[in-house]
């Protein structure tokens, strides 16, 4: 059960600018800030969201839902800020938090792509919940799901995010929306402990691309942000998945399964939009 505080707010705009990691993208689209997955490795934790604290409250623990966000994004919409627009849903908090299936933010959002249709959209998540919206997310052109699927392992799952849903239930998701004809990536990302060649074998069937990543290159700061998880992963005998090699190593098993082009490593991965499926 969650433990985070709803704190709503309102918003001027909608999409805003983006660039640094997420180069490939013009812009990001936020329907929340904070939290309610509590993934101990999250790089967000480190950024000035949570160093200010606005609420007092630790990362996971506080959310804030933008209220207008939808109405925003139509207005935006209405200006021609979407058209031709390549946005990336969401980058530091998932669209599809346990209050999202109460809100409707990111349901209301994507009715708002429907009718004013970017030159794509990459939703990212975690969450089952994106099944709901199947239809929606059908409807809008160059729409496509990137879902974290970063090991194999439940156990370690639980270590690293404990509120999130099962693997199974993950790559149940995958296959779901691919079949009903869903442009789907796996973003293993980061990477952490288990199985690389068993969670290839299980995604390959069920994803149209991977992009792997790990704690270093993916936080953002060339792993500065990332360092107490990463000495956390050293002191418990698990030091490879704390380096800037590990996501290069396991990419070069997810090839042996999925061919070169259907593998994306790391910042060139995520912003590789051309490989996409229409």
């Amino acid at each position: 059960m969650s433990r985070a505080v709803v704190f709503p707010r309102t918003v001027r705009q909608a999409l805003t600018r983006t660039g640094g990691y997420l180069a490939g993208y013009s812009h990001s689209l936020q329907p929340y800030v904070g939290c309610e997955f509590s993934c101990v490795y999250c790089y967000v934790r480190a950024l000035p969201v949570q160093r200010a604290n606005p609420y007092g409250r630790a990362w996971s623990e506080w959310i804030s839902p933008k209220t207008n966000v939808a109405e925003r994004l139509a207005a935006q919409g209405r200006r021609g800020t979407i058209a031709g627009a390549r946005i990336f849903c969401a980058s530091s908090t998932d669209p599809y938090v346990p209050l999202e299936r109460k809100l409707g933010l990111t349901r209301a959002c994507l009715d708002v792509f429907a009718a004013f249709a970017p030159e794509r959209l990459v939703i990212q998540t975690r969450s089952p919940l994106v099944l709901r919206d199947v239809e929606r997310l059908k409807r809008i052109s160059h729409c496509g799901v990137s879902f974290t699927v970063p090991t194999n392992d439940d156990v370690v799952r639980r270590r690293f995010e404990p509120d999130s849903p099962a693997i199974g239930r993950r790559i149940e998701t995958l296959r779901a929306l691919r079949e009903a004809g869903v442009p789907t990536q796996a973003a293993v990302a980061p990477v952490l402990p288990g199985d690389a060649r068993a969670l290839a074998e299980r995604l390959e069937p069920v994803v149209d691309r991977v992009v792997v990543d790990d704690l270093v290159s993916g936080d953002g700061a060339h792993g500065a942000r990332s360092h107490e998880i990463r000495a956390r992963l050293r002191a418990d005998g698990d030091g490879f998945w704390a380096e800037s090699g590990a996501a290069a190593e396991v990419a070069i098993t997810f090839r042996s399964v999925f061919g070169d082009e259907r593998v994306g490593l790391s910042e060139a991965g995520f912003n590789d939009l051309e490989t996409w499926p229409n």
